[in-house]
């Protein structure tokens, strides 16, 4: 099955390039010039053969293909100005250009229709999982709930969703829901940027199906299969959990397992082992900033007090607030005084409250923690043993100061199981030094040695499948529409991460070249014959799309000369165009190591 996945993903994307290639062949043809190469790779011949005047050939180096044809360099006279593409007007060089363009749009309106006639499964639009703090949380999206609408368009996919957010951008935008009773309501949302993916979003995951864990692989004598697992079985718990909650599994105990097999609920127990995977020492802290990240409406007491995204909560009933979290707030009775340090100062804030509007309160405020190195101790770890207090501050680690959180990291890995001794500044009352909220207190010398906490290895791999809904179009007409859509669709997706790239807000990491699309093609081709040809038809409008980039060799800047000759009434001098020529082929080179170097990384 991997085998016959890879041929199919190798023949999609080469037929692609195939497709390409054959537009500017049939427009160079159409417009009577002379074709001398069709290539299907760069570099060196590798075969081919010689039909009607023209080399078709394989090449070495498989990133994409080309078309040479007499003329295409405006200095070369060796044809028959007939022949030559130099010679011809300017729509047809501007056919020839756009040819392959035109080729893969076609491919795209013809594919799509079909696909969508014999149906394709989306992630549906489903909400699974809702942070406290994203802009779905504040909005009061509820997990379980469809998305219908974004912004007056219809949602057809989790994917799709993604899409129309990001190119909201910060704008407030409106989202119909629709609950598990078929009720509808609208809520308000502003997106949030998540730096993550590098654009604008509302902080949602995908459902994943309740019933859709299943076990991918058993490893052979490992301790599932030692208690009778096999693949294909379909968890329904563990440990009495859902499969889908990421606590089911607690240390290296033994795993209550239930599963179903050939429609029969079958029970065992897996007994797991450490992990062979290289586990850092850890001290068990994590760091405490209390910014409020997530304000939700339905708090009055909110309003009143003025609170505001970005606050760091220094104390609340003049009680420094070190815990990072507001449970004890609730329990609180009469007025409510905040102390928080806002755009440089330190601001008091207060109103008269009840018990109820305190809980609330703590409902819809969401605290986040920046790396400080404010820390909190965890339940289980060597510092909460060592006597290491919620508040405290770290100031140095063995005598050396430490300067950030990396920093404070760093350290631990390098001391090993080794015991290590921090100079801890523990709070007495909030203070404000160097721009920074640090409380002043007692100098505290604590010895805590760092711990290997095994990470248990049930010797199993699960795969959890999102929750899909199948779209199949009632007539070809809708198939068509459907197919519009889908490229509408991608062609705003490629511009938002297109613009977010040149502003910045997306990293360049995120691109991915040949080996990128190799994998996802092999994952389409294992989803299926319809996910497939879906995908190829996408791939074909994102060829479409990068090849009309106004870049010199692409086909775009080669529309764009043709554009300034049309409008200046002269062509560029051959100077210029072999200059910039020369510049696009090594921007485009560069571009091409850069995306190849990043799918390494991926893969190590």
């Amino acid at each position: 099955m991997a085998i016959g996945s890879i041929l199919l993903a190798i023949f999609g994307i080469g037929l692609l390039i195939f497709l390409h290639e054959g537009g500017h062949f049939l427009a160079a043809r159409m417009a009577g010039v002379r074709v001398e190469v069709f290539s299907l790779g760069f570099g060196p011949r590798l075969g081919g053969f010689q039909w009607g005047g023209t080399d078709f050939r394989l090449s070495a180096v498989p990133f994409g293909g080309y078309v040479m044809v007499a003329g295409q360099d405006p200095s070369d006279r060796r044809y028959p100005a007939s022949m030559s593409l130099w010679s011809k007007s300017v729509s047809q060089r501007g056919l020839f250009w756009s040819g392959g363009v035109l080729m893969n749009v076609l491919f795209a309106l013809i594919v799509f229709p079909l696909v969508f006639n014999a149906g394709v499964k989306f992630q549906a639009p489903i909400v699974g999982e809702v942070a406290k703090g994203t802009a779905a949380w504040e909005s009061g999206i509820e997990p379980g709930e469809r998305i219908v609408e974004i912004a007056g368009k219809p949602i057809y996919s989790f994917q799709n969703q993604m899409i129309e957010v990001a190119l909201q951008g910060n704008r407030p935008v409106e989202v119909v829901l629709e609950g598990p009773d078929k009720s509808r309501r609208v809520v308000t949302a502003r997106p949030k940027y998540d730096v993550e993916n590098g654009l604008f979003g509302l902080g949602l995951r995908p459902a994943f199906a309740a019933d859709s864990a299943v076990l991918k692989s058993v490893a052979s004598g490992g301790p599932a299969a030692s208690a009778g697992l096999m693949a294909g079985d379909r968890i329904v718990s563990i440990n009495g959990k859902s499969p889908l909650e990421p606590d089911s599994i607690e240390g290296l105990q033994p795993i209550e397992v239930r599963v179903m097999r050939d429609g029969v609920e079958r029970a065992f127990t897996v007994m797991p082992t450490p992990t062979s995977e290289d586990v850092p020492p850890m001290i068990g802290v994590v760091p405490l900033a209390n910014i409020v990240e997530g304000i939700r409406p339905g708090s009055s007491l909110v309003d009143r007090l003025g609170l505001k995204h970005g606050d760091q909560v220094l104390a609340v009933d003049d009680r420094p607030l070190l815990a990072g979290n507001l449970d004890r707030v609730a329990s609180m009775v009469g007025s409510s005084r905040w102390l928080v340090w806002r755009e440089g100062e330190e601001v008091a804030l207060a109103a008269e409250a009840t018990p109820a509007e305190r809980a609330k309160l703590v409902e819809c405020v969401a605290l986040g923690n920046q790396l400080t190195l404010q820390i909190m101790p965890t339940d289980d770890g060597a510092a909460k043993a060592a006597g290491i207090k919620s508040g405290d501050w770290i100031q140095t680690i063995n005598g050396n100061p430490v300067s950030d959180w990396e920093d404070l990291r760093t350290t631990i890995r390098a001391a090993g199981t080794n015991p290590i001794a921090f100079g801890l500044l523990r709070p007495d009352q909030a203070a404000v030094a160097d721009g920074l909220q640090q409380p002043s207190g007692e100098a505290v010398t604590l010895t805590a040695t760092p711990q290997i906490t095994p990470i248990p290895n049930p010797g199993w791999e699960m795969e959890i499948s999102p929750e899909m809904v199948e779209i199949r179009a009632e007539s070809f007409g809708e198939a068509v529409r459907l197919g519009t859509v889908c490229s509408i669709d991608l062609v705003k997706q490629m511009y938002v991460t297109l613009k977010r790239l040149i502003t910045g807000e997306v990293g360049a990491k995120n691109l991915g070249g040949i080996i990128r699309i190799s994998q996802v093609s092999y994952q389409a081709a294992q989803r299926g014959p319809s996910w497939f040809w879906y995908f190829l038809a996408l791939l074909s409008v994102n060829l479409a799309f990068v090849n009309l980039l106004p870049i010199p060799v692409l086909d775009g800047g080669h529309l764009m000369f043709l554009l300034i000759e049309k409008v200046k009434g002269s062509p560029v001098s051959t100077k210029v165009f072999g200059y910039s020529q020369v510049v696009g082929l090594v921007f485009v080179l560069l571009l091409v190591l850069f995306v190849t170097y990043n799918d390494i990384l991926r893969l190590l």
